[in-house]
């Protein structure tokens, strides 16, 4: 049985605390909005704060400033979020739209968003959560 809702603040919580326990990568630094439409938690945004590859912050809410910011349609942030669907192929077929940075999404954190352990993460909170 699942304990966690997608996107619920107790999900965003998860993601956080999950996040700040990767490894440290030096130099590998960036600020990134998610925006998620039309979800059961109506629009739900967040910013993610990485340094050394990590997460220092999970912010909720829409204040405050960030490089990038990634939107997604619910169905293809969940397919992303539980690791179904690669961020680079999500951005290349316009499934997310980013505005802002997109270089430091997209090329600077991608030691943090598209490696085995962000995967892996994601696939424990997959498994830990209601879509």
């Amino acid at each position: 049985m699942a304990d966690l809702s997608f996107l619920s603040d107790g999900w965003l919580e998860a993601l956080g605390e999950a996040g700040a326990a990767l490894r440290v990568q030096s130099g590998v630094d960036g600020v990134v909005r998610f925006v998620v439409t039309a979800t059961p938690h109506g629009k739900v945004q967040f910013r993610l704060v990485i340094t050394d590859g990590r997460v220092v912050e999970l912010l909720p809410g829409r204040d405050g400033e960030a490089e990038a910011t990634v939107t997604w349609r619910y169905p293809d942030a969940v397919a992303q979020f539980s690791g179904d669907l690669d961020p680079d192929e999500a951005y290349m077929t316009g499934r997310c739209k980013v505005e802002g940075d997109y270089a430091r999404y997209v090329f600077d954190l991608r030691p943090v968003f598209g490696s085995g352990e962000w995967a892996e993460m994601l696939r424990d909170l997959a498994a830990r959560s209601d879509s």
